[in-house]
């Protein structure tokens, strides 16, 4: 039975690490200007499909960009777009989504223009979208307090049979 405790915990200590690497890391994209966004139709399939998590670089230069170049930029809804772009001009940037027959015109320019993608993981947008409803926040919490409850009475089992043999 003190293997299956040890194992557990080894495992929860590890999901536990996992959980904290993985917010390091979203707090230092951040910082550095690196955004997420999750994609929420197939317009660029099949290079960015439906549910990848997008992240996007906000301090990349509009200046810099070229033709190919995939950027994201808003809409005058408020939403956020990643598209191909096919064409500069003066007036701004020629997008396209890669699955889409038509281009979008000039969607780009100065003022809605919000950086250029850097790279995408697919279907780990899903997770993100479940955890900012009600229910997947209670879920999440609920994980959250399992596993750290899990760890700490694990802890104290262990405990108690230390102090029990000596």
């Amino acid at each position: 039975m003190d293997k299956v405790f040890k194992v557990i915990k080894a495992l929860l200590n590890a999901l536990m690490t996992l959980i904290l690497i993985i917010g390091i890391a979203f707090v230092l994209l951040y910082v550095i200007g690196i955004e997420p966004f999750v994609v929420e139709t197939g317009s660029m399939r099949p290079a960015i499909s439906v549910g990848s998590l997008s992240f996007i670089n906000t301090h990349y230069n509009y200046d810099s960009i070229k033709v190919q170049d995939v950027v994201a930029f808003k809409v005058s809804t408020g939403n956020q777009v990643v598209h191909r772009a096919i064409n500069i001009t003066e007036e701004g940037i020629e997008t396209k989504g890669d699955a889409n027959d038509n281009s979008d015109g000039i969607s780009t320019n100065r003022k809605n223009y919000m950086g250029k993608l850097v790279f995408s993981i697919p279907k780990v947008g899903f997770a993100i979208k479940l955890i900012q409803t009600p229910k997947g926040k209670i879920i999440l919490v609920t994980f959250i307090i399992v596993i750290l409850l899990s760890g700490f009475l694990l802890d104290d089992n262990s405990k108690g049979k230390r102090y029990k043999e000596e």
